[in-house]
């Protein structure tokens, strides 16, 4: 049985950019797909960018099977698989070539752990770490939050999204029960204040959580700037607003930011 034509029904559904269309219908008549690819078989650390995507387009299916068994809505699994359409994007931006990377991380969400609800995206996963302010232990179930790279980071969407969790999760993962739902990020991170104003979207963002750990990391640097962006190549970084330009002369300049746990009870 040939996979093209779930391959190819899952890149239009999906909407990749119509840039891409050249490479990738040319990958698909050159790069094979075995039907019986899994998830489990499949190599997550394979550098074919091409056939990474092809494959990963291909087990789309298996995951909207799963989700009709369930009952949920075939949007909800379209928006929580478009995250192969962001990181195809920032793939092949730093590639240079049609090419999905991060499969470890998008496992996640073919294995049904993850969904975009709105704005963020939810993850059912365990602490990482005590958080005794929340009464939550090591190893303890969290419902991790998310923040999908492409827009606006709108406070009335987040809220909703939240809110949409909450009804979510408890209809069709019951027994996944949780206490609290945590973000570990840069954007949570109070040195911002020094940078943007109060009324930001990042900073009221960052206000939505009771903070409970930080450490030094420059780690936004990869979502302000391009992908690949890092202390040693952020001289010759694109700056696209102000307060990108204003985080990199800072970082040049020696400041050091933070990724900040957070977390808001349930």
């Amino acid at each position: 049985m040939s996979t093209k034509p779930i391959i190819e029904k899952w890149y239009k559904t999906l909407q990749f950019p119509a840039e891409y269309d050249a490479a990738f219908y040319e990958a698909l008549e050159t790069i094979e797909i075995p039907a019986d690819t899994t998830l489990e078989n499949y190599d997550l650390k394979s550098e074919d960018g091409k056939k990474n995507l092809l494959a990963f387009l291909y087990l789309c299916e298996d995951v909207a099977q799963k989700a009709q068994a369930l009952g949920i809505s075939e949007d909800i699994v379209i928006e929580s698989l478009k995250d192969l359409v962001i990181w195809t994007e920032n793939y092949t931006e730093i590639k240079g070539t049609l090419f999905l990377g991060e499969l470890d991380w998008l496992k996640i969400t073919m294995e049904f752990a993850m969904f975009r609800l709105g704005r963020l995206q939810f993850r059912m996963a365990k602490a990482y770490r005590d958080i005794p302010e929340a009464g939550i232990a090591k190893g303890d179930n969290v419902m991790e939050i998310h923040i999908p790279r492409g827009s606006k980071l709108d406070i009335a969407e987040c809220e909703n999204s939240l809110a949409w969790a909450k009804e979510f999760f408890a209809q069709y993962f019951p027994e996944f029960t949780y206490s609290c739902f945590t973000c570990n990020s840069w954007l949570l991170d109070d040195t911002l204040k020094e940078y943007l104003p109060e009324t930001s979207n990042i900073i009221r963002f960052g206000d939505m959580f009771t903070k409970v750990y930080s450490r030094e990391l420059n780690c936004l640097l990869s979502s302000i700037f391009r992908a690949d962006t890092t202390e040693e190549n952020l001289q010759d970084a694109v700056c696209t607003s102000s307060f990108a330009q204003r985080i990199k002369d800072a970082v040049l300049s020696g400041k050091q930011f933070c990724m900040t746990l957070g977390f808001i009870s349930k």
